[in-house]
């Protein structure tokens, strides 16, 4: 092991030339993108509940009346029928949800810039800034970027090492000014205004400069003209910048202005340490460090890292370094009080960016969670549980008036009004009844792992409408089966017999294992918060009935109920080893023949292409550590650098002829990450069940495990060398744990506030 600590930092001897070049920050609300141009620096801004519209209802008049034709038309096999009556009867009138969209740009001209020398971009993922700093004519100039969760807005602090006085002018925009309203106030503050329409969202973005007498020459001004904010020969200055919706206040033009004006008051040390104490609170919870990574090499451009590693380089501090930058993304794009991470998590640059930067529940909701818990972040997964409830209770509408079903459901799709009906017109991926079912599993995840007994009882709402929503829409199959019906695997096909490429179905393989979690969650919870015993019967009566897990002719795990071929065997998805990971339903130690048919699957999947996307190859990087394979997890871990990733680091994504970012496959891998060394469930904890010749060596602390407790560990040649196990203080009682160490199992008890520590 080495000695030298790793410095968490991307940083470039370059500005960025394009957005997915740029740097983010974030307080979870609010964010920008730093392109860190010397002369004309542009900061693109988000604020997360900027979105196109007004809340919509779009229930289908017509699919409740529909329903039973449509499961007449599946059972028959006349699958063509049925998914063109189900896309006339189901699909949400009108047909899309509402779009995510930039708040726009805040632009930085400085006066009397000559040639540049001696550049630096960087994030510093320990501090939670961006910092560019450059010399010209022998002047070393400064910026500091912060997105501050205490004070609520984003600050930009500008100066020269030397004192020497700058000048500067800058502005706001929007798209090609996608703007309705200019207004300036003070002499030392500029605004812009959208009007959102009757019920849609409006907003006011704010830019204040804050220069203190002393930080002023005798030349010195500050002066607003036309709609520049003009500010000349200070020594020192600071940028408040903040965004605020009609969402939020209903005097939003008022709340940006006093958000930037209480910053000023607080002042740029003040502002800057408040935010240090928050942000480090989270950030500072947990260490990784690979015993083969070469401080070294935190010399070397991160970009030039990453082009090293794509051209063959083992660089185990950039992995490091992409993990840790997972959970500072995380932390910057969902805390307490803010929405969930969108596909982007909160930074988009565009009016009609892809997928609408949506929330998909299909997996890249779900997956933006992965991480949240096992990477010590519980709070960041608050914001989730928030947006679930209101999920819940407009599912409750569409249960009753699509299906005539009590409970609660949510398809494929959800927006910032907690859309639950069908979005577009896609076949493969609308009609999915499963997405709110998959959030609720959440909520049992963030018991497991934290013992909050009031945290379970305030969300059980929502497990119980998921369960009575399927009490009431699961119908008898084959043997007294209960089927879902219509349903599909996200956003798959299916071949049959006769050739005919079919999408509908009953009861694919991925929603047997979602019910089978959500039922063990519900029941779990009627446990903990003392229910009726007449509840968990129900419950468990309606499990027995699910359809079985099948293996099919090649071996693998069936994807649907019957044996079908795929017309893309290599597909994005791999829906059906959900039961594997994240799920519990698939294990080596329970389900030996399904374990082993889900590694078949896995096998094919990517024999065929599978894993081209970030977040599916991220994915792919878990079910290899559930697996124990470590050498194809990391080889895959790999990959997600070489073909999946920005030079900012960001995840990309394949689209048309290009890529975009989209933030799942960044929290999807960190969480792998952990998985590879750190495997936990309810009573059992599996240390290094992944370990490679790469990550055979090194140290990590403050994972967190589903029984509970916290984990500190050190390893050397693939061997725990010494392990501390740090209990909660909410345990209530002792618990029982199987501890897996060095292929050894261990019966050992934790007890609240009693350390346990090994060496080995």
């Amino acid at each position: 092991m080495r000695k030298e600590i790793s410095e968490m930092k991307l940083w470039y001897q370059n500005p960025a030339n394009c957005w997915n070049e740029a740097l983010p920050v974030g307080n979870g609300r609010f964010g920008g993108m730093i392109f860190g141009n010397p002369q004309e620096e542009m900061i693109q801004i988000n604020e997360d509940s900027i979105w196109s519209g007004k809340k919509l209802d779009r229930i289908n008049p017509d699919a409740a009346q529909k329903l039973k034709e449509i499961r007449k038309l599946i059972r028959e096999g006349k699958i063509e029928e049925a998914q063109e009556l189900t896309l006339f009867a189901l699909s949400g009138v009108p047909n899309s949800q509402r779009s995510y969209q930039t708040a726009g740009e805040c632009y930085i001209h400085m006066h009397n810039i000559g040639d540049i020398t001696h550049y630096c971009r960087e994030l510093d993922l320990e501090e939670g800034s961006a910092n560019i700093q450059f010399v010209s004519d022998g002047i070393t100039y400064q910026r500091e970027v912060i997105a501050s969760a205490p004070a609520g807005c984003m600050a930009i602090h500008m100066t020269t090492k030397e004192g020497v006085p700058f000048s500067f002018d800058c502005h706001l925009g929007r798209k090609h000014n996608f703007t309705d309203e200019v207004l300036r106030e003070d002499g030392k503050m500029v605004c812009f205004l959208v009007d959102g329409g009757k019920d849609g969202i409006s907003f006011c973005t704010n830019l204040l400069a804050d220069i203190k007498p002393k930080w002023m020459t005798e030349e010195g001004s500050v002066e607003i003209i036309g709609e520049f904010l003009v500010v000349k020969n200070v020594t020192e200055c600071v940028l408040y910048l903040d965004t605020e919706t009609s969402l939020r206040y209903f005097n939003y033009i008022g709340a940006a202005k006093e958000r930037c004006c209480s910053a000023e008051a607080l002042g740029w040390e003040c502002f800057r340490n408040q935010h240090l104490e928050d942000y480090q609170k989270l950030y500072g919870r947990m260490q990784l460090h690979y015993g083969l990574s070469d401080v070294k090499r935190e010399k070397i451009p991160t970009d030039v890292r990453l082009k090293e590693v794509q051209n063959g380089m083992t660089d185990m501090g950039l992995l490091e370094l992409y993990f840790q930058y997972g959970r500072y993304l995380l932390i910057s794009s969902s805390r307490e009080g803010s929405l969930p991470a969108n596909l982007q998590g909160i930074w988009n640059d565009s009016l009609t960016p892809p997928w609408e930067s949506k929330y998909t529940v299909n997996i890249n909701m779900e997956m933006n969670y992965w991480m949240a818990e096992t990477a010590n972040l519980p709070e960041c997964h608050l914001p989730l549980f928030e947006h679930l409830r209101r999920i819940c209770e407009n599912g409750k509408e569409t249960a009753r008036r699509m299906y005539g079903c009590g409970g609660s459901v949510c398809h494929h799709n959800t927006d910032i009004y907690a859309d639950t009906i069908p979005q577009d017109h896609c076949i493969t991926s609308a009609f999915w009844v499963m997405g709110e079912a998959w959030l609720a599993t959440h909520i049992w995840e963030h018991y497991l792992f934290t013992k909050d007994k009031d945290f379970l009882k305030k969300n059980f709402h929502v497990l119980e409408q998921c369960v009575l929503f399927f009490y009431d829409f699961l119908i008898e199959g084959e043997n007294g089966m209960l089927v879902t019906s219509p349903s599909l695997s996200p956003e798959n096909a299916y071949q049959m017999q006769d050739g005919t490429v079919g999408v509908l179905c009953e009861s694919p393989t991925m929603d047997t294992e979602i019910l089978l979690e959500l039922f063990q969650a519900y029941i779990g919870a009627c446990r903990i918060l003392e229910k009726s015993e007449k509840e968990i019967a129900c419950a468990e009566a309606v499990m027995k009935r699910f359809p079985p897990l099948k293996i099919g002719k090649y071996g693998q795990l069936l994807e649907w109920m019957e044996d079908y071929e795929e017309p893309e065997p290599g597909h994005r998805h791999i829906s059906h080893l959900y039961g594997l990971y994240p799920g519990n339903s698939i294990s080596k130690e329970c389900t030996p023949e399904l374990f082993e048919a889900a590694y078949r699957t896995l096998e094919r999947r990517l024999a065929a292409g599978g894993g081209h996307t970030g977040w599916s190859r991220a994915w792919i990087i878990g079910l290899w550590a559930a697996f124990g394979n470590g050498a194809k997890a990391y080889e895959n871990l790999n990959a997600i650098l070489c073909m999946g990733t920005f030079p900012n680091l960001m995840d990309n994504h394949p689209m048309s002829d290009s890529y975009v970012f989209q933030i799942d496959g960044n929290f999807g891998a960190a969480a792998a990450m952990i998985e590879m060394l750190v495997k936990s469930k309810e009573n059992r904890i599996e240390l290094l069940p992944a370990v490679t010749r790469e990550t055979k060596s090194g140290c990590l602390s403050g994972v967190r495990l589903r029984c509970g407790a916290e984990l500190a560990m050190t390893w050397e040649d693939g061997k725990v060398i010494g392990l501390e196990l740090y209990p909660d203080k909410i345990l209530e009682e002792k618990s029982p744990v199987i501890l897996c160490v060095n292929g050894t199992e261990h019966h050992i008890i934790l007890e609240r506030n009693v350390k346990f520590i090994r060496n080995y």
